[in-house]
């Protein structure tokens, strides 16, 4: 229903643009917002007078000029959370029907469903389309029509991911609130199970990785959500091995505890479930055949071959890093075991990794290739980003020589400070020098010192032109990725001029398509490539080595572009880009894409090409300059928006 608050009432979309713009964090103007959510400017100015009435604050403030900007500190301090509202959209429909089928009924009647939903049977029929085209992904389900009804039929395991991939979406950047996680479990209080899940593990003194928890709750939720509709799924990988390991027992008392809050049944499939799930969770992870498998394996002597194929392939080498060696054996180990014992692995920043270190992530794909090859065995996306983060660190070791100055705003808790430093010191003392640490912000001391970069452990705000970020004391693997991050962009701020150079290089008119219309990826990367070798550019196995790139993962980003690429750069004799501008978006992997950039880029320029994938990487995540590039009505504007 719509949230209401006396007589006042918040809709679907309105609740979507306080979301939109806590996420932001910046100004966005009406028009953006309004592409954005598909409605007039008008709509977005009436959504927003409407918002600050129902808060009876300035919750998103104007400015003529600048547009719209959460107020950060109203925000922090009203009642934000949005109850379950009436789906506005097609995509909000298809996810209502799902949930219904899986969790409500059954069967849906199709009267019934338009008289809830407030649309007409075409709009219907018109979602009913798009479902079956939603799950086609997902082996053995079907959305079956007879009459006026429709139903989901397939296997459990299947379903259960299907409502996983959808609550992933709907708490998508929000995932360490358990508060909202547990807000779509209504037939039981998520936060009680987190609690008794929590008490089993500190009696068994076991350990799992904290990023990890709340996907493990989620699984939980799930789980209790399809048993008590007595749904429960099947699973041959209950072996001897596993009833005689503590995740077993710990999985079996949990269920055990569970049941008798919530009197569910304790099925032994799903305890092989959780403790199978536990085991890719566990921050040591559990072996009993780590000999036999470094036996098998000699995993330094294939390191070597991967450090020889990464300085061929992009001309880096690794050779000499020790620190990444040693980082690289021990995951290794780990990451053949899950493989073997068939264990998924969640990676919360996957596409933070994809989105922001591309040249990276392609490096991790490389790898991953080449582990896939030699050990016969299938490495998921979430496996390769956690490659990835390796590698990441170690190129920024290989390629930096310049530190930037950095200023640390702790408090004086000596203990705790010291071994944030260290951790910070240990990540990225190779790209940064500490120069100061302090207690307080002192704007005066802070200006004499000149840092590019402050760190503090709480929040803080300043008018200093200084970029600034907020860790924690603890440094944990989300600090990490923004330091990361933060470093990344002053070596963008440092390289603007050679990304001039490089942009008037590679973007090349003869490859700039504008209004293209396309049936599927297949078809535009056939068409790019086929003009690419017409020209000379590349030979004739290119197209296919695109092709297979995009098999092992998709190149689209949730931004709405992608960038296809060939696997071997043997197959590139020159370096060029090929742009591609749809009319309308296709679907690319999991995501709606318009702008297509094609990389054709030889051994000679893959140096400079970073310079490159740090600017799209900036430029995606402004709404408004990426909406400027889907806009451009020639070769001559796309290149003077790319060098603004």
């Amino acid at each position: 229903m719509i949230k209401e608050r006396g007589n006042k009432v918040l809709n679907k979309r309105q609740e979507k643009i306080i979301l939109y713009m806590h996420d932001n964090r910046g100004w966005v103007i009406g028009k953006e917002l309004a592409k954005v959510l598909g409605v007039s400017d008008r709509t977005i100015r009436s959504d927003i007078a409407n918002i600050n009435e129902f808060y009876e604050d300035v919750l998103i403030e104007s400015n003529i000029r600048l547009g719209y900007k959460m107020n950060e500190d109203n925000f922090q301090s009203l009642d934000i959370e949005t109850c379950e509202a009436i789906p506005q959209t097609s995509e909000e429909r298809c996810n209502y029907i799902i949930k219904e089928l899986l969790f409500e009924r059954n069967e849906i009647n199709l009267t019934f469903l338009q008289d809830k939903v407030f649309v007409s049977g075409y709009s219907i029929d018109n979602d009913i389309k798009k479902i079956k085209k939603m799950i086609e992904a997902y082996e053995s389900l079907k959305l079956i029509r007879s009459k006026n009804y429709i139903s989901l039929i397939g296997k459990e395991e299947q379903k259960r991911k299907l409502y996983r991939d959808l609550l992933e979406s709907e708490i998508k950047g929000n995932f360490l609130n358990l508060n909202k996680i547990a807000s779509f479990y209504k037939d039981f209080d998520l936060i009680q199970v987190k609690d008794i899940l929590e008490d089993t593990l500190k009696e068994y003194n076991y350990h799992i990785r904290e990023l990890t928890f709340t996907m493990i709750i989620m699984h939980i939720g799930i789980a209790i959500e399809r048993i008590l509709r007595f749904k429960y799924i099947k699973t041959e990988r209950n072996t001897d091995e596993l009833r005689n390991s503590l995740e077993y027992k710990i999985a079996k008392v949990f269920f055990e505890k569970v049941a008798a809050k919530i009197r569910i049944r304790v099925v032994e499939d799903e305890v092989v479930l959780l403790a199978l799930l536990l085991l890719g969770k566990k921050r040591t992870v559990y072996t009993n055949n780590l000999s036999e498998i470094q036996n098998n394996y000699s995993i330094p002597s294939i390191l070597i071959e991967i450090f020889d194929d990464i300085n061929k392939t992009f001309d880096v080498d690794f050779s000499c890093d020790n620190e990444l060696k040693n980082g690289l054996e021990m995951h290794l180990t780990s990451l053949i075991e899950r493989c073997k014992k068939n264990i998924e692995i969640d990676n919360l920043y996957l596409q933070e990794i994809k989105h922001n270190y591309p040249l990276v992530f392609e490096m991790g794909v490389r790898v991953c290739e080449l582990l896939e090859e030699k050990l016969h065995m299938h490495i998921s996306e979430n496996e390769i980003a956690f490659i990835a983060l390796h590698l990441g660190v170690a190129y920024a070791r290989a390629n930096i020589s310049y530190k930037y100055k950095v200023v640390m705003i702790h408090p004086r808790d000596e203990g705790l400070a010291n071994l944030c430093l260290q951790k910070i010191t240990n990540r990225f003392g190779d790209r940064m020098e500490i120069v100061e640490c302090m207690s307080f912000f002192e704007k005066s001391a802070i200006a004499t010192l000149k840092p590019d970069l402050i760190l503090t452990t709480l929040p803080l705000k300043h008018n200093l032109r200084i970029l600034t970020e907020q860790i924690s004391l603890f440094v944990n693997y989300e600090d990490e990725n923004k330091i990361f991050q933060a470093l990344n962009n002053l070596d963008k701020i440092r390289c603007h001029d050679n990304f001039n150079l490089l942009v008037l290089k590679l973007i090349k008119r003869e490859f700039f398509y504008i209004h293209v219309d396309a049936g599927s990826p297949e078809e535009l990367i056939k068409k790019m490539c086929d003009n690419l070798h017409e020209k000379g550019y590349v030979n004739e196995s290119f197209e296919n080595s695109v092709l297979q790139r995009e098999k092992m993962s998709a190149t689209s980003f949730d931004y709405g572009f992608a960038t296809p690429h060939s696997l071997n750069e043997t197959f590139i004799k020159q370096s060029a880009l090929s742009i591609a501008i749809l009319n309308r978006p296709i679907k690319w992997g999991s995501f709606d894409v318009r702008l297509v950039i094609l990389f054709a880029i030889n051994k000679d320029d893959y140096k400079i090409l970073k310079i490159f994938f740090d600017w799209l990487s900036n430029v995606i995540s402004n709404t408004e300059q990426f909406a400027r590039l889907l806009e451009v009505n020639d070769y001559k504007e796309f290149i003077d928006q790319v060098l603004k």
